[in-house]
């Protein structure tokens, strides 16, 4: 069986005394571990280490840890998808497979075109579904870098944020009405690059307006509409095959 991964944000000390009841119970109840089993603790920051758990309560698990190891990030430039809101199940999922491709950022706004199902929710609510899904990501895919996640009430706080606050050097658009298609992207020297998609609606054209004055790249993925959960996956896979991974 497959050594089970954790999350666990401070991996400084020779032993720790973890208390997550909802990670315990899924360790206990589900993969059935016992005292001396074997698991490996991340701290989603690149560091790593495997430890045996030397204790195990109900209520917490003693782990004795081996030595930490450091991994560098796999690809050659870090990468910020900015998307809005969508269905509930299609937008963790997209989480969830953006995390195991590589994603360094995660951008969410509410679109002017938000879907009927989510008009009424409470988004605060959605937004602890997503960092749950990605923690069980990383610990799925052996990824050891979590994506940091921020949320804005409309992509016009969105883009203000990517363009003055964060490192992001390139940012562009994917857009189903764009006439230069994603082969026409060039590699980058960028340290960052942040791409913006649409919901399932498409952008609106107040959306599409802010863009243009921002003087935005528009390009098209393809000679086909893409769903809005398809969309960031197929556009992050380009990227890395277009930039390249780490030797």
């Amino acid at each position: 069986m497959r050594t089970p991964r954790i999350l666990c944000e401070e991996l400084s000390s020779p032993s720790i005394h973890y208390t997550n009841i909802k990670q315990i119970h899924h360790l206990a109840k589900v993969l059935r571990v016992k005292l001396g089993d074997s698991v490996q603790l991340f701290d989603g920051k690149g560091n790593f280490a495997t430890a045996k758990i030397n204790e195990l309560t109900k209520q917490s698990i003693h782990f004795l840890i081996d030595e930490v190891c450091k991994e560098k990030n796999p690809y050659n430039i870090n990468y910020q998808a900015i998307f809005p809101y969508i269905k509930k199940d299609n937008l963790i999922f997209l989480i969830q497979k953006l995390t195991e491709i590589g994603i360094n950022s995660l951008v969410l706004f509410k679109p002017d075109h938000i879907d009927q199902s989510l008009v009424k929710k409470d988004l605060s609510k959605l937004n602890k579904k997503i960092e749950e899904a990605i923690i069980h990501a990383c610990e799925q895919s052996g990824c050891n870098f979590m994506p940091t996640v921020q949320y804005f009430k409309d992509l016009d706080h969105a883009l203000n944020h990517v363009m003055e606050e964060s490192k992001s050097e390139d940012v562009f658009v994917l857009d189903t009405i764009a006439d230069k298609l994603s082969g026409n992207l060039l590699k980058s020297n960028a340290k960052m690059i942040s791409f913006i998609t649409g919901p399932e609606s498409g952008f609106s054209k107040n959306e599409r307006k802010l863009m243009a004055q921002k003087k935005l790249s528009n390009f098209c993925l393809g000679h086909y509409i893409l769903r809005a959960e398809t969309a960031p996956l197929v556009a992050l896979s380009k990227l890395h095959t277009l930039n390249g991974e780490n030797v």
